[in-house]
């Protein structure tokens, strides 16, 4: 029968990107199952970012990872739910939250890393093809380009042409 999001070619962009990542979350989240780790795939970014980069605020890792504030909100909810982060209020502006991790999060980022690093070879042995581009150049390209003009635009120009 085949794959009807295939004959749509880039009218299906969206969508086909968006079935990529949600099969590629939940075998990860597969993975961690698997593995007895208790962690949600979608809150790796901003668990990662915190890591790397103790004492940012909200507003900081929305901006960094380029995600709303109430959706990087609710991930700080999850993680320190989960114990896995810390929020200390601001010394000089009390309205800013400034996270970081926590003991258990130290210990579950010891956890992760590893098979952080399994996983991150794994996807580049599938994203590196023998092509000129690897498909994360092809997306930085598609993202790149709709950073220089959004796509609604430049179809609403060419609409009214």
């Amino acid at each position: 029968m085949g794959d009807s999001l295939i004959q749509y070619q880039e009218l299906a962009l969206g969508s086909r990107l968006k079935r990529l990542s949600d099969s590629l979350m939940k075998e990860v989240a597969k993975i961690y199952q698997d593995l007895a780790i208790d962690f949600d795939p979608y809150h790796m970014p901003v668990f990662k970012l915190i890591s790397e980069q103790d004492g940012l605020t909200i507003g900081e890792i929305s901006n960094l990872l380029n995600v709303t504030q109430p959706a990087v909100t609710q991930y700080i909810n999850v993680l320190e739910r989960k114990q896995l982060i810390l929020s200390n209020i601001g010394k000089i502006d009390k309205r800013k939250k400034k996270v970081s991790l926590s003991t258990v999060g130290t210990s579950m980022l010891q956890e992760l890393r590893p098979v952080w690093k399994i996983i991150d070879a794994e996807l580049k042995l599938l994203t590196h093809n023998t092509s000129n581009k690897t498909l994360l150049e092809h997306i930085t390209f598609v993202e790149n380009e709709t950073n220089k003009e959004c796509l609604s635009k430049r179809i609403l120009a060419k609409i009214k042409v």
